[in-house]
């Protein structure tokens, strides 16, 4: 199961723990997210973009959040706190 951690270059800064888990195409934050664990899906890949679901924290976006580049995630142009050009996350299996 692939693991999603933080980079150095992520705006809150780096977090050596899995902030998420990947599950089919469904993101789950783990135990050691910086805000605690939560049993619903936050987030869902569809091809190389990943969305909000309806079950996120902050509810449902129905624009790209961010979008999977080889094993790294950036944020995109429509991503609530706008975009930033460098990776904010890093795909771990």
């Amino acid at each position: 199961m692939a693991q999603i951690f933080r980079t150095v270059t992520h705006v809150d800064g780096f977090i050596a723990l899995p902030q998420y888990e990947i599950r089919d195409n469904q993101i789950f934050r783990t135990v050691t997210h910086v805000d605690g664990y939560h049993p619903l899906p936050q987030y869902e890949i569809r091809g190389n973009e990943i969305y909000r679901t309806i079950t996120h924290v902050d509810g449902y976006t129905a624009l790209p959040q961010y979008e999977i580049r080889g094993n790294q995630i950036f944020r995109t142009v429509t991503h609530v706190d706008g975009f930033h050009p460098l990776a904010q996350y890093e795909i771990v299996n």
